[in-house]
């Protein structure tokens, strides 16, 4: 290998591995990340390459020291945006300056307290759902208590039992989209031409709606 180039896994690797990689990619990454070092690139296609880092050093210097210097990639601008819209997470540019300016007055000391107290709430409703001396899945649980954080958070009592349940149902399905998207950019031909990734936009739409509804009546109120 030629100084400073980074180790590479072919896609027909990818593809071999790829039944494995949409049930849990986490152990084909940490192969790689055993016979590669810590710092290898994945290829998707012909074109697409997938850098992947556990360097804290380089992390640091790519996220915090020298971020100027780095863009989003089309997962976060394009694949990800199209589910949860252009905000923080997804802009760049004057964009992100705009939504991180109208996010500031969020960050305050008063704010985060009142938000540590619905976290809590939450995390003492959910923790009854617990059963002492009995195997369970965690993972409803958690994703359960993550997004009553976030709705409790936002809304308050604005939005109706209901109303919640539907867009926890949305968000999810959502969420197990993106992953096979991400997960299988390969069959990218067939979500489109099936009408899965159609089905999935009207759901945030629908999403949407149910915010809009939400937050005029809050207005009103």
């Amino acid at each position: 290998m030629k100084e400073n180039q980074i180790p590479q896994v072919p896609f027909t690797t990818f593809l071999r591995y790829s039944l494995e990689i949409v049930k849990n990619p986490l152990p084909f990454h940490h192969r790689n990340f055993e016979e590669k070092g810590d710092l290898f690139s994945l290829k998707l296609g012909f074109l697409t390459n997938v850098l992947f880092c556990r360097d804290a050093a380089l992390a640091e210097y790519v996220l915090q020291k020298n971020q100027k210097n780095y863009t989003k990639t089309q997962i976060q601008t394009k694949d990800l945006a199209k589910y949860v819209g252009k905000g923080l997470l997804t802009s760049e540019g004057d964009h992100w300056k705009k939504q991180r300016k109208l996010i500031q007055p969020s960050f305050h000391k008063k704010q985060l307290q009142a938000l540590m107290n619905t976290m809590q709430d939450a995390i003492e409703t959910e923790y009854q759902r617990v059963e002492v001396d009995k195997t369970m899945d965690i993972y409803p649980i958690l994703s359960d208590l993550a997004f009553q954080v976030v709705v409790k958070s936002l809304f308050t009592k604005a939005a109706t039992d209901k109303e919640i349940a539907r867009l926890q149902y949305i968000t999810e399905a959502a969420q197990r989209m993106l992953v096979r998207e991400l997960r299988q950019p390969y069959l990218g031909w067939w979500f489109s031409i099936s009408g899965t990734i159609k089905k999935h936009i009207d759901f945030i739409q629908e999403a949407r709606e149910i915010l809009r509804g939400i937050i005029h009546q809050r207005n009103a109120a």
